[in-house]
């Protein structure tokens, strides 16, 4: 996302998300849940004019509240008389509605290519993850030398097979 869709999804010029950053010491990424975060910082912010520094704190205690759809009341007194209360249903709406503009609308998109979402790891990597998770290695590279038309004959059994239990099942109801 660039930073022209990132402010529009947060709903706030460029000028505003850079200098609201730098006043936060916070290097931005330009994500989506980034723009959650700044969103709220700026509602919190502009729209009910508190600062920076404590409209970040909120922020951060809405978005690690659960559960996501509620009325939440933050920032209360002491003796909880006064404190901010918001429709985080209602902010979610909204936020997805913006950033769904931003990336349809926000402006020419990045230049190259995207960037991987995970860095690449080998081979042998991928197959330990997959058998910590539960996957038959095994299984899998066995079934890999049976011939390919096999493969398919077999798969046709099991289809027919799959067919006929559903037609019989029918037929009982």
């Amino acid at each position: 996302m660039t930073r022209s869709q990132f402010a529009m999804a947060v709903g706030a010029d460029d000028k505003w998300v850079e200098n609201t950053a730098r006043l936060l010491r916070r290097r931005l990424k330009y994500t989506p849940l980034e723009s959650v975060w700044l969103g709220l910082v700026r509602v919190f912010n502009q729209d009910v004019g508190l600062t920076l520094a404590r409209s970040d704190e909120l922020a951060r205690e809405a978005l690690g509240s659960q559960p996501r759809a509620s009325t939440l009341v933050l920032g209360t007194t002491v003796s909880s008389v006064a404190g901010v209360s918001v429709e985080m249903a209602r902010f979610y709406s909204s936020h997805a509605a913006s950033l769904s503009a931003a990336l349809e609308f926000g402006g020419e998109k990045r230049r190259g290519r995207p960037r991987p979402l995970r860095p690449r790891r080998g081979k042998q990597a991928a197959l330990d993850h997959a058998a910590r998770y539960g996957v038959d290695i095994g299984l899998l590279r066995e079934g890999l030398k049976i011939p390919v038309a096999e493969r398919l004959r077999i798969a046709d059994e099991n289809a027919a097979f799959v067919a006929e239990m559903q037609r019989s099942m029918r037929a009982r109801a």
